[in-house]
């Protein structure tokens, strides 16, 4: 799997059995998924990034996360 931008800034997720386009929430959370971050730190930092002090994205990072892995898109 890929994480590729294009020049309108458009998000996709390149996967071998296709493409799958990305919010821009989606595309951030996956950008800040490199290994070194829970899924909290990643709600963290998207909340502060998309004003959400509530904290309701941190459902929302770990169930595109959750979904990913289960596709095999992704090593939880």
């Amino acid at each position: 799997m890929r994480l590729h931008r294009d020049a309108d800034g458009s998000a996709s997720l390149l996967v071998p059995e296709g493409i799958v386009a990305l919010n821009e929430t989606a595309a951030a959370a996956l950008a800040l998924a490199d290994g070194t971050r829970d899924d909290d730190d990643i709600a963290v930092a998207l909340a502060e990034r998309f004003d959400d002090p509530e904290g309701t994205l941190a459902s929302d990072v770990r169930a595109l996360l959750d979904d990913l892995a289960e596709c095999g898109f992704l090593t939880r």
